[in-house]
């Protein structure tokens, strides 16, 4: 399938977004490597059926006003989520960093501009609401692609403490930002790679 970005327009598209990523990885502690690293993975891999995905997506969501709960079904007129925006982030698995980040306390709802409550992936105002400002807000975006890492390195190591992992660890979590793979991943290495690789230019 035909990519929409190469390197090069993923490393212009990583520049502009500097001031952010910037900012954000300062308020959470995360080196901006990490998440440079990812956003690199994740824009060189989008294509033309990621921006299909988004289209079905946001026309489905639209379909769902009012209702309380997600239809059952399957096939394109059931898609009520997919990746979007430049860290390639699920309205599910942000719901899932958003709920991870205000039970630890990294962060508040009014801060991330949602409603003040636990959110709730089976919920389609919760769903749309999440999936529209990723995919429209890319500082949002980028947000949660930090706050998935923190989860993830929650979930494979027990703690949150960029500064400790070894580079198994790292690649661990990487890989758990991208999938469920007990392993680590092919996408696990690249991104780690990726991440020496921004870790040099600093």
């Amino acid at each position: 399938m035909l990519k929409l970005y190469s390197a090069r327009a993923a490393e212009r598209i990583i520049r502009r977004l500097d001031a952010p990523i910037q900012d954000i990885s300062a308020r959470y502690a995360l080196p901006a490597p990490v998440l440079q690293a990812v956003l690199y993975q994740e824009i060189t891999q989008i294509d033309l059926l990621d921006m299909l995905a988004d289209g079905l997506t946001a026309l489905n969501l639209l379909r769902l006003a009012g209702r309380a709960k997600l239809p059952k079904g399957r096939g394109v007129f059931h898609k009520y989520d997919c990746s979007t925006g430049f860290a390639q982030i699920f309205a599910r698995v942000g719901i899932e960093a958003v709920n991870f980040a205000l039970d630890n306390r990294l962060t508040s709802a009014e801060a991330l501009g949602l409603p003040a409550r636990r959110l709730d992936a089976a919920k389609p105002r919760d769903l749309r609401l999440v999936w529209r400002k990723l995919h429209r807000e890319p500082a949002f975006n980028l947000e949660l692609a930090a706050l998935n890492l923190l989860s993830a390195a929650e979930e494979k190591t027990g703690r949150i403490d960029f500064a400790s992992y070894s580079p198994e660890e790292l690649q661990r979590i990487l890989t758990r930002y991208n999938g469920t793979s007990p392993t680590v991943s092919a996408y696990g290495k690249a991104a780690y790679a990726q991440y020496l690789r921004y870790q040099s230019m600093q």
